[in-house]
């Protein structure tokens, strides 16, 4: 499910209040930043910027287009926000240069890179010009499962290389207006499931890590996985099942999704979860109770179901389908 959930352009406001307000609006309802404008932008009314922000299954995504600045993540800002999510930035047009854990990257039009906001970053959009750019906000579990992703920070991901020309491109398409989708469909969850498995394959390719998809862990992971996506809605799911069905023991299921930095009953929670949050905010199911959207997720009690949902959200359940985040 994907919707408009903010629309903002600094038109909105008189000129000389249009940088104030850019500022409070990326502090509020992105991510606690130091926004500084760049060159001959920061005269007084000469600032112009608009954002939008969607939901998209169980992440966010942002157009951003903006006068030349630049964007700075420090110590105090972390100590005041938490952890937050991983920013997978897709650069559109202009020049972004940023920096992270002791590497620079430049990213030209259509190149990718990660971003960890736990830890400081900085990145500049030195123009001429506006720039656009689109920001994945990725839960930092749907990542963190994956073993060594989170070191894959401001490594550029070519627009030009076999890895770029694949994920470019379709997280482009993700990223669309739900307006864009003929007839107003949207993608279903396995395609923004598999977007996000390309941008990770595509970052541990420039990381250089070792690539497992053509071993023998790594088929069986694909067949569990597999299987876990076709029953998450049966809450008898479980590792003895899974085994069952992949013809392995319950030990190698154990010990494959160890080797991926997480639990197969950690993996198919965060999988029901962000089945749930997409689903919590979607107007064609109002008609469901938030027990019955839990159920339909393989949950078997609605009160374990809130609690899961706050610890991995920050939100209650029904904080989420008032319009929360």
């Amino acid at each position: 499910m994907i919707g408009v959930d903010l629309a903002f352009a600094t038109g909105q406001v008189a000129p000389p209040d249009r940088l104030s307000a850019w500022r409070e609006l990326v502090n509020r309802v992105f991510l606690p930043l130091a926004i500084t404008p760049l060159g001959s932008q920061g005269r007084r009314g000469a600032f112009e910027g608009s954002v939008t922000g969607r939901s998209l299954g169980g992440l966010r995504v942002w157009l951003v287009k903006a006068s030349p600045m630049s964007a700075v993540r420090a110590w105090p800002h972390i100590e005041t926000s938490g952890n937050g999510d991983y920013l997978l930035a897709l650069h559109i047009t202009g020049t972004a240069h940023a920096t992270q854990d002791g590497r620079e990257v430049t990213l030209g039009p259509g190149d990718l890179a990660l971003f960890d906001p736990s830890r400081p970053y900085t990145i500049s959009f030195p123009g001429p010009g506006v720039f656009q750019h689109v920001i994945y906000q990725v839960p930092r579990a749907s990542l963190d499962a994956r073993r060594d992703i989170g070191a894959a920070t401001a490594l550029r991901v070519p627009a030009a290389s076999t890895a770029g020309r694949l994920v470019s491109p379709y997280l482009r398409t993700l990223a669309r207006p739900a307006v864009a989708w003929p007839g107003g469909l949207v993608p279903e969850q396995a395609f923004i499931d598999a977007g996000l498995d390309l941008a990770v394959a595509a970052l541990r390719t420039v990381a250089g890590y070792p690539d497992q998809v053509g071993t023998r862990s790594g088929a069986v992971l694909r067949e569990l996985t597999g299987y876990a996506m076709a029953h998450l809605a049966d809450p008898g799911l479980s590792p003895r099942a899974a085994a069952r069905a992949g013809f392995v023991s319950v030990r190698q299921v154990h010990r494959v999704f160890a080797g991926e930095g997480t639990t197969f009953g950690g993996w198919v929670r965060e999988q029901r979860l962000r089945r749930c949050h997409a689903d919590l905010a979607d107007p064609r199911l109002r008609h469901l109770t938030i027990a019955e959207i839990a159920a339909r997720w393989g949950f078997r009690s609605a009160a374990h179901f809130t609690r899961a949902f706050q610890a991995r959200y920050g939100i209650t359940p029904t904080g989420r389908r008032a319009g929360g985040r």
